[in-house]
């Protein structure tokens, strides 16, 4: 993941977030990462569960804050995000 592209994939992860959020507000979500590597590329995710690929894993010990608004979530995540080894190697 090239560092031009965080802020606004985080902003598409969370607008993703806020739809599935709404349609069922039990739902618990966590954001996840994939470390870069000399294989492939690092990113990251926010999921209800695991990602299937067992590479992931969880970059925050927090939910997402289901009461929060997209951009709350995004100002609480983005220093989060920003120490990922998730940039391309």
């Amino acid at each position: 993941m090239q560092i031009n592209e965080i802020r606004p994939r985080l902003k598409a992860e969370l607008d993703q977030w806020f739809i599935r959020q709404c349609r069922n507000t039990f739902d618990d979500y966590y954001l996840y990462y994939l470390e870069s590597n000399a294989e492939h590329d690092g990113g990251f995710v926010i999921a209800k569960d695991p990602p299937p690929n067992k590479d992931y894993k969880l970059a925050w010990n927090q939910k997402i804050h289901k009461g929060a608004t997209v951009e709350q979530n995004y100002n609480e995540l983005i220093p989060v995000i920003n120490k990922l080894p998730i940039l391309d190697v």
